[in-house]
């Protein structure tokens, strides 16, 4: 989720994972087994996340961390989702669990 410079849009090419957030429009509660008029829905087949009734734009975010932790590990890469800071010697502390 980095935006691209000029020179990088021109060369942009096809995007990896499309989301199509439609956060003020809700989802048919009507739905079978549906409980909400919030919706995520992920499809890794065709690389698509579809938002519906909510306005929290780290729906994206998380939604981006379920398609890493699941393709990252067929490639060998261990996902996590933490932070680190560095201290003046170089020593490292991570940081693991929810933001905030």
């Amino acid at each position: 989720c980095i935006r691209p410079n000029a020179e990088e849009l021109e060369n942009i090419g096809t995007s990896d994972f499309t989301i199509y957030n439609a956060g003020q429009f809700p989802c048919n509660r009507y739905t079978h087994y549906m409980t909400s008029s919030t919706s995520i829905d992920l499809n890794l087949a065709r690389k698509e996340m579809v938002i519906l009734g909510t306005q929290y734009a780290s729906e994206m975010k998380k939604g981006l961390f379920s398609v890493m932790h699941y393709l990252m590990p067929k490639r060998g890469i261990l996902s996590l989702h933490s932070g680190c800071n560095m201290g003046r010697g170089g020593d490292v502390a991570l940081f693991f669990g929810l933001s905030g």
